[in-house]
């Protein structure tokens, strides 16, 4: 995951439809207009479901701390990467399919990540 610092912001530079700048204890999505309407719609759709889906309350979520109706902007509290051995150790198909609920997240080490000792899916917007 390609990360640039600057003046003490980083900006992933990996996602197709939002661009994640991470601010202090903060990830802030907003939609992206460089591949197209389609996509900056999909942007816009993930914003809005990581919002709806944040108000369950599940543990296994990141929780949305401000939302922007219509999808313009999500602020998540920032979760730390997990590291290569807790990827390693975990298994993202049993999380997101446990029997009560569906979790929709990709599985992939950086749609998830720790969150007070506790591993939470930052990108289940889909």
């Amino acid at each position: 995951m390609a990360l640039m610092t600057i003046t003490g912001m980083q900006f992933m530079k990996c996602g197709i439809t939002r661009r994640v700048v991470l601010v202090g204890r903060y990830a802030i999505k907003v939609p992206r207009v460089r591949y197209g309407w389609k996509l900056f719609l999909c942007g816009l759709l993930a914003n809005m479901q990581e919002a709806q889906f944040s108000k369950s309350g599940w543990p296994e979520l990141c929780p949305v701390v401000l939302a922007i109706p219509g999808g313009w902007l999500s602020v998540m509290l920032r979760a730390e990467p997990l590291t290569i051995e807790e990827w390693g150790a975990f298994d993202a198909g049993a999380f997101c399919n446990n029997g009560d609920r569906i979790i929709p997240a990709e599985l992939k080490n950086d749609s998830f990540g720790k969150l007070d000792g506790r591993t939470v899916a930052v990108d289940y917007g889909n």
